[in-house]
Order: structure tokens, then sequence, then C-alpha cells
């Protein structure tokens, strides 16, 4: 059939077709389809892809994107991050629906912190942690070898661990690698906290005495109290002692 020909038939048929009902419609293509060679139906194939495949969240806005997962779990977000590397961008973006994933296992999120994670990955952190807690695989156990005798206080900050011990003395240990940092002398320890440069130390000889931690030396000595106890606001004590450093020092 020459071209002109051809055209013009194809402009009666389609005509005709889309004066027919749908069940009309779908018996003639059904009728073609079974007429169709192996090239027709491959290229019958390539093209249905294209016209029925969508890729929504690639052509929505992102503000709709985002709207439309809001509605799903994390689940089943983490899934669709599975599709390709633009969905995974789109999804792991969505900061909303993160950081309500987050609120639901527990989180406390303040406006001091809406941006300054990305809440996907904390998100998944936690997951993992969890499963960890229900595995008993959260924690790992290691021992500090270096007091004598029975040790009664602890203070944990920042990676350091102030022990105090009934042999006199208190050490600041690197948890991270099990090394002691500082070992110095001290009276019997209720209670220890600690800064960078200083030791305070609640006894049970009903004593507190600052100690410093390069030399060992007691810098402050305070009696008064009448039983062992701890110590309960050390951070304004190290800020503003009652007394200055190195003007006075008791004899125990």
């Amino acid at each position: 059939m020459e071209r002109k020909d051809f055209e013009t038939w194809l402009d009666n048929i389609s005509v005709t077709f889309l004066s027919l009902t749908d069940l009309q419609k779908n018996e003639t293509l059904d009728h073609l389809i079974s007429l169709s060679g192996a090239v027709q139906l491959r290229h019958l194939s390539n093209n249905l892809e294209t016209l029925l495949k969508r890729d929504f969240l690639k052509l929505l806005p992102l503000e709709l994107s985002f709207y439309l997962l809001k509605w799903l779990d994390p689940q089943t977000l983490l899934t669709c991050c599975l599709v390709s590397k633009q969905w995974n961008k789109v999804i792991s973006a969505c900061t909303e629906v993160w950081q309500t994933a987050c609120k639901n296992l527990g989180w406390q999120i303040d406006d001091s912190v809406q941006d300054a994670l990305h809440w996907k990955k904390v998100y998944l952190k936690a997951i993992l942690r969890m499963k960890q807690l229900e595995d008993h695989e959260a924690f790992e156990t290691s021992s500090l070898i270096g007091h004598s005798a029975r040790v009664y206080a602890l203070y944990y900050k920042d990676g350091l661990l102030c022990t105090g011990s009934d042999d006199l003395s208190a050490k600041l240990w690197d948890v991270s690698t099990g090394q002691c940092v500082y070992g110095i002398q001290t009276h019997t320890c209720a209670a220890v906290k600690f800064d960078e440069q200083k030791l305070v130390t609640g006894s049970f000889d009903n004593t507190v005495a600052c100690w410093e931690w390069s030399s060992g030396a007691r810098t402050q000595h305070f009696r008064g109290h009448t039983g062992a106890g701890p110590i309960s606001n050390i951070a304004s004590s190290l800020k503003s002692s009652l007394i200055p450093l190195g003007r006075v020092s008791h004899s125990p």
C-alpha cells in the first residue's frame, strides 16, 4: 500500500475506532494482537511500558512528593528507596517523614535540631540499636584493672570515667582504650566529680576535697559534714569555688 493510501486508510480506521464502545475497542485490540507477529509484539511491549509506567516521584513537584510520602510507613519507605537512585534521594531528603519516624521511636526533637542531622540515618541507627538491644548485642563489656580495693564512686563524662576506691586513690580512665589517664592518692571516696584539670571527692571521713590531676596535689579541703554523701552540684563548685585555689590547704 502506498504511503498516501495508507495514511488515508489509517485516518478512516481511527475515526471508526473512536466511535466504538470500550468493549468493542478491547475486542478490536485483541484481534489485532492475535494477528501480530514477533516484531509487532515487541514494538507494542516497548511502547506500552513507556505509556503505563510513570515515575511520579520524578514527575511531581518535590513538595507534592513529600506530601504523598508522609502517608507511608518507614518500612515501606525504605523499600521504595531501593527502586532507584532518584527515589532514594527524594525519600531521604523528606526530613519531616524521618523526624516523625524518630519521634515514634521516642526521640524528643525541638527547634534547635530540626535541620541539624540527616534524619533517615538517625532512624536507621535507632532501629539497629533497638535490634541490638533485643539480641543483647548493644553493649561491650570490659574490665578496668588498677585499684586494689573496693570501688565505691563512679562518674562518667565525655568518654572518661573517674573511679574512687577504698585503696585511697582515684583514677581517670579513657573508656575507649581502657588506659588510665591519671591516678592520684586521695582519701576514701564516696562520690567523685571532675573536669579537665580538677577532681572533687566526697569522702567517708565526712570531708570534701579538691585535687589537681596533673600534680596529684590537694588544693582545697572542706570540713563540716557529719556523714558521707554525694556531691550534688559539682558544676557550680568547679566554676566558682568557695575558697580560691592555692590559698588554703588544711591537713587531714
